[in-house]
C-alpha cells in the first residue's frame, strides 16, 4: 500500500512561526494548524474583528474545451453554461440514483475553461465524465495557495493592503498587487474574501495582509476554528461530517437529507442523478437541523432522541465560543425539526465522568449565526 506524501502549503512558513500549540492536522494531503492558541477565540476574531485562514488544502481542478460546458452541464445540478466569465455558483454533482456524491463551486475563467473547487475531491468520477465529452481535466490544488480574510474588517483590511475590495459574493477577478498576481474572490460560505496566489507568493501574501490586518486585531485561524464557523454557520461538509456517495448504487445521502436541495436548479435537466433525485425526494423523511444542547460539552456523534424514540443522528458538534453553549448539525426526522422541538444527545464519557450522559438539548433554525456583515473600508 502506497502512502500519500504530506504537503506543505505555500503558508507553512508563516503558519509554523504563528503556530504557539504545534498543533497540526492534515486536509486533502495538506499539513495545516490545527489551532494556533484557542480555537475559540480564532472564530470569534472571524466574527467580530478579522481572521485569516490557510485554504490551500481545498481540492480545485480546471475543465477546458470546447465541450468543457458539455461536461459540466452532464455533472452538476446547476448549469455552469449561463455564467460569464468571472462569476461563480455552487452546485452538487450526484450519483446513478441521485445522492449526494459532492458539493463545490464553478467558477467560469473563459468561454472554455472552468475551475472546481471543493471540500472533498472525486477526481476519477469527474475525469470520467470529462473524458465522455472530449473535456480536459487537471488538478491545480498545488499550483497556488488560498488564503481566507473573514470577518466585520476584512474589506477595510483589502483597502489598506493596496487591494479594492469591490466584489459581489461569488464574483472574482485577477489583480496585480503591488508586483504580484493574484485572483480575489469571494466563494467562501462566511461573507469574507479570498486571495490565491503563486506557490511562491505565499509568504509575501501573508504577511502583506497580517500588517495590514494588525490596526483590527487580526489574528490567524486555523482548521478546529473554521470548523466551528460551519457548524454556526449550519454548514455541513462531506468527508468531516457526512460520508458521500461514491458507490454508484448508493442511495443517500440525498440533496433533501442534507438540506441542499437549494443548489440544484428545477429547469436544469440532463444532469447525472437526476432521475433518482426526482424519484425518491418526496420519501425523503430527514432533514440537516440544528441542536442547542444544554452543555458546555460538544455531544458524541451517537443518535438524537425525541418523545423517548431515536429520530436521527448527530454530523458534528461544537463548543461555541459566541453562543456559549455547545451545538450540533443533525440530521433528523423531518416531523422532529421543529425549531423549539424538545430533544436529547448523548455526552461521552470522561476521566471525571466515567458514564454516558443525555444532555436536554433543542432544535433551532439554522445558521445558529448569520455570516459576518462586512463593514466599509
Amino acid at each position: 500500500m502506497t502512502r500519500q506524501a504530506l504537503r506543505a502549503t505555500p503558508f507553512h512558513s508563516r503558519a509554523a512561526a504563528a503556530n504557539e500549540c504545534n498543533a497540526w492536522i492534515t486536509r486533502n494531503g495538506f499539513t495545516l494548524a490545527a489551532r494556533y492558541s484557542d480555537a475559540g477565540e480564532e472564530a470569534l476574531a472571524a466574527r467580530l474583528r478579522v481572521a485569516i485562514a490557510d485554504i490551500s488544502w481545498r481540492w480545485r481542478i480546471t475543465l477546458a474545451g470546447d465541450a468543457a460546458s458539455e461536461a459540466l452541464h452532464r455533472l452538476f445540478t446547476r448549469d455552469a453554461a449561463a455564467l460569464e466569465p468571472g462569476q461563480s455558483l455552487k452546485a452538487l454533482w450526484l450519483n446513478d440514483n441521485g445522492a449526494v456524491r459532492g458539493a463545490g463551486l464553478i467558477a467560469r475563467y473563459g468561454k472554455h475553461s472552468f475551475l472546481l473547487a471543493a471540500t472533498a475531491e472525486d477526481a476519477a468520477w469527474i475525469a470520467a465524465a470529462a473524458a465522455q465529452a472530449s473535456a480536459t481535466m487537471r488538478d491545480v490544488s498545488a499550483e497556488s495557495g488560498g488564503l481566507a480574510v473573514i470577518g466585520p474588517y476584512a474589506a477595510a483590511v483589502l483597502a489598506r493592503a493596496g487591494i479594492d475590495p469591490a466584489l459581489k459574493p461569488l464574483a472574482f477577478r485577477r489583480v496585480f498587487w503591488r508586483g504580484l498576481d493574484v485572483t480575489l474572490s469571494r466563494w467562501g460560505e462566511h461573507n469574507g474574501y479570498e486571495l490565491w496566489c503563486k506557490v511562491e507568493d505565499g509568504p509575501l501574501v501573508w504577511d502583506r495582509i497580517f500588517s495590514a490586518g494588525a490596526p483590527y486585531g487580526i489574528l490567524p485561524a486555523g482548521v478546529e476554528g473554521m470548523d466551528l464557523l460551519d457548524v454556526e454557520g449550519g454548514v455541513a461538509r462531506p468527508e468531516r461530517d457526512y460520508d458521500d456517495a461514491r458507490d454508484r448504487e448508493a442511495k443517500g445521502p440525498t440533496p433533501r437529507s442534507l438540506g441542499l436541495e437549494s443548489l440544484i436548479a428545477d429547469d436544469h435537466t440532463g444532469f447525472t442523478g437526476r432521475a433518482g433525485w426526482l424519484a425518491n425526494r418526496e420519501q425523503e423523511k430527514f432533514t440537516v437541523a440544528g441542536l442547542e444542547i444544554e452543555s458546555d460539552e460538544p455531544c458524541t456523534l451517537g443518535q438524537v432522541f425525541a418523545d423517548e424514540r431515536v429520530v436521527g443522528h448527530v454530523l458534528a458538534s461544537r463548543y461555541s465560543s459566541a453562543l456559549r453553549r455547545a451545538i450540533a448539525l443533525a440530521q433528523i426526522e423531518r416531523a422532529s425539526a421543529k425549531p423549539g422541538t424538545s430533544a436529547a444527545v448523548i455526552l461521552a464519557a470522561t476521566r471525571q465522568h466515567p458514564e454516558f450522559r443525555a444532555a436536554p438539548a433543542r432544535v433551532a433554525t439554522l445558521p445558529f449565526l448569520e455570516a459576518p456583515v462586512l463593514l466599509p473600508p
